[in-house]
């Protein structure tokens, strides 16, 4: 039984019984968020290894909110990542109150910040939603794509969306692979399902190795556009995953 799990039961079987190993099992996760805050100038490298220990103990303490509040709607890598992005906020708010304080003690230690949420979460959100339109009839297969790539579970909105002439078989072979968590399937595996759906449907007749491609071709072009200045982040396919599992899930509400 415990062979069909899938990565995120058990991450969640982690969550119930053994948390900590679970924070230790995404560190690295934690280390790639530290490093594009210190990438977008909110943290200096030097204060890498302390940023990361300062998120660390944060999540200890959050152990019993998370237990109680992850309600399996999202994968749990996105709901760890907002998690630990919400603490990196919080790590620098206190930073930025601390400095105002100390440069003037007329000045309330609830000064808001300069570097907020708001640019973090939802500028970057409202970045990537704009960057997809440009993609404009390609959308809806953009989405589907990259939904696969980055293994979040489909909808039959999606599907429909996509192709509303899709047949009712062919969707419901889609759901009954792809409506659940699939994380233990491979690119190959999941390419040859959707590409004889997609050819019909586009009438065409690709391999599903250039439909791969294609995804990755899409998603190297979208982190181009993120990073296209005037806008100082620096995104690559690391971070990316993070950006496109928050676009597919609601922001969560971390206190």
């Amino acid at each position: 039984m415990v062979n069909d799990m899938t990565e995120n039961d058990r991450d969640v079987e982690l969550l119930r019984t053994d948390p900590r190993t679970l924070i230790l099992k995404y560190q690295e996760t934690i280390k790639i968020i530290v490093k594009k805050f210190i990438r977008d100038g909110f943290f200096k490298a030097p204060e890498f290894d302390d940023v990361v220990q300062d998120v660390n103990l944060a999540l200890l303490g959050k152990i019993p909110s998370m237990q109680a509040q992850y309600n399996g709607i999202s994968l749990f890598r996105t709901y760890f990542s907002v998690i630990v992005r919400n603490i990196c906020l919080k790590y620098r708010q206190n930073i930025d109150r601390i400095i105002v304080a100390e440069e003037d003690e007329n000045v309330s230690i609830e000064t808001p910040v300069s570097i907020g949420e708001d640019f973090v979460l939802k500028d970057e959100a409202r970045r990537l939603r704009t960057i997809l339109i440009l993609f404009d009839r390609h959308l809806p297969k953009l989405l589907i794509c990259l939904k696969l790539h980055y293994r979040i579970p489909l909808e039959e909105k999606d599907v429909i969306l996509w192709y509303p002439r899709c047949k009712k078989a062919d969707v419901e072979m889609l759901m009954s692979h792809f409506s659940r968590v699939f994380e233990s399937m491979t690119d190959s595996e999941i390419f040859e399902i959707i590409t004889p759906i997609m050819n019909e449907n586009e009438g065409k007749k690709n391999t599903s190795d250039a439909v791969r491609k294609w995804t990755d071709s899409k998603i190297h072009e979208i982190v181009r556009l993120l990073n296209v200045k005037p806008h100082e982040t620096t995104h690559n396919e690391e971070t990316i995953k993070i950006l496109i599992d928050d676009y597919f899930s609601p922001f969560l509400d971390q206190k």
